[in-house]
């Protein structure tokens, strides 16, 4: 499956009146994180509908006690190419809810 499929957004981190906050940005270089849907729900609803999103961030761009564990740095020009490679591991794995665990290699969703 490919990344795209998963409609990415770049974010950036922006907290408002100390509440975790988000922008979408179009700048790779700028972004804090990626927001996408999740590759496993995708495959389940056979689509976006009853998918929810997945926030990956970058290391020090959002704080350690925010959206986590892990962090992954984005590596790549553009959605088509990106990998995340981890801090401590390249894949993505959720502890809750649906427990989706894949990577995401050069613009392709890889499930484990």
């Amino acid at each position: 499956m490919k990344l795209t499929e998963l409609k990415p957004q770049f974010v950036k981190y922006e907290p408002v009146e100390g509440r975790h906050g988000w922008r979408y940005t179009d700048d790779l270089a700028a972004a804090d994180g990626i927001k996408y849907l999740c590759p496993k729900c995708w495959i389940a609803n056979s689509g976006p509908v009853g998918t929810h999103m997945i926030i990956s961030c970058q290391p020090g761009k959002v704080p350690d006690d925010f959206l986590g564990p892990g962090r992954w740095h984005l590596r790549g020009t553009s959605y088509d190419d990106l990998s995340l490679v981890g801090v401590t591991s390249d894949s993505v794995l959720l502890l809750g809810g649906c427990g989706a665990h894949f990577f995401v290699r050069a613009g392709q969703i890889e499930m484990c």
